[in-house]
């Protein structure tokens, strides 16, 4: 197993998990201001980065897998 592969990974995942909660507070006060065209703005970021997440952690799944299966 590429271990260094699985900390870059897992470096990566820690550094969009902080911009995740950064934007989920981001949004809530938006919302609570009622700034509608802001918070969506903010949640679409939300979401790509989202899916950013979860390529990553398909990517260490399918690492894990692999040495598994060897």
């Amino acid at each position: 197993m590429d271990r260094k592969q699985l900390e870059k990974l897992g470096d990566e995942l820690r550094e969009i998990g902080h911009r995740r909660r950064q934007l989920a507070e981001q949004i809530f006060e938006e919302v609570q201001e009622g700034d509608n065209r802001s918070s969506n703005a903010l949640y679409q970021e939300l979401s790509q980065i989202s899916d950013q997440a979860i390529d990553i952690i398909t990517k260490q799944k399918e690492l894990f897998d692999q040495e598994l299966q060897q």
